[in-house]
């Protein structure tokens, strides 16, 4: 079977919109304890308030791990695994 270049363009533009929708799947917010926005990158609730997350922190310039315990509204709390801490934020 041999494909134009017509559905060869079409799979294209499918193949990135698929890939440009992945990517846009961050979630933004400020960390209230540090004055930082934050976004998540990715976000395992498994259905729940809760999970495993990792995050992009704006004034360190690094992406971090921890476990994001979400309340209803948006706010809640990350525990950071690298230092333990836990952090009050706020995700839009």
């Amino acid at each position: 079977m041999k494909f134009s270049s017509v559905k060869l363009s079409i799979v294209f533009i499918i193949f990135l919109c698929f890939f440009s929708f992945e990517f846009a799947l961050s979630w933004e917010g400020y960390d209230y304890d540090t004055g930082n926005n934050i976004e998540i990158e990715s976000y395992d609730h498994q259905g729940q308030g809760e999970g495993e997350v990792e995050y992009y922190d704006y004034e360190s310039g690094e992406y971090k791990q921890g476990y994001l315990d979400m309340c209803p509204g948006g706010s809640g709390e990350i525990a950071d695994y690298e230092t333990g801490e836990t952090h009050q934020v706020d995700m839009e």
